[in-house]
């Protein structure tokens, strides 16, 4: 695991948080809680950072090893009903909107995922950015058509040049980046299921 850091901003600069990697650049985190972080550092000062994960009724979530997190939004299915609001969830900024409004509202390659009633796995993959071959989705679009094969509920998960998906090992779609496939941190898999190993 890369160290935690948190970057200290000149005034008026916004406060950023997250892992380092390799090329010591930060995840940006614009959280709530970031504001009150100025009354509490001090320059050449250590600061600890603490993960916690909540659930929308503000229960704290306990993950266990074997849990893992994606990050996705906006819903685009909840109970059947086609729920998109890009604005409540962060991804558009209605006061603002250079930030998301192309993300959101303008046809783009996507990626979702979603459950049917039965709780089978709906994964999707569309392309976009291609003009005469294809143009992509809204999420409005995107929650439409998963909905159409019977998602109950669904999330966006990402779009635009990382919009990919392998079958068998091989691309299964045509990715928008004029270089290619896009490297990716992180991947959702499905693979077979296997029996768990026991001692004997």
């Amino acid at each position: 695991m890369p160290p935690s850091m948190c970057a200290v901003p000149a005034p008026g600069r916004r406060w950023t948080a997250g892992l380092r990697n390799e090329e010591s650049t930060v995840r940006r985190d614009l959280g709530t809680r970031m504001g009150a972080m100025p009354a509490r550092a001090r320059r050449g000062e250590r600061i600890a950072l603490e993960e916690v994960v909540r659930d929308t009724a503000g229960r704290r979530v306990r993950l266990g090893s074997d849990d893992s997190i994606a990050s996705a939004a906006p819903t685009l299915v909840k109970d059947g009903r086609i729920a998109v609001d890009a604005a409540a969830e962060g991804t558009l900024d209605p006061e603002n909107l250079s930030f998301g409004y192309a993300w959101s509202n303008v046809r783009q390659p996507r990626t979702m995922a979603g459950l049917d009633a039965k709780g089978r796995l709906i994964l999707a993959t569309v392309d976009g950015r291609q003009p005469g071959v294809s143009e992509g989705f809204t999420l409005e679009e995107a929650a439409r058509l998963m909905r159409s094969p019977g998602a109950v509920q669904a999330l966006n998960l990402d779009g635009g040049g990382s919009t990919a998906m392998a079958v068998n090992g091989k691309l299964a779609n045509i990715t928008s980046d004029a270089t290619g496939e896009r490297a990716v941190g992180d991947t959702v898999q499905v693979l077979p299921w296997r029996e768990p190993y026991r001692h004997r």
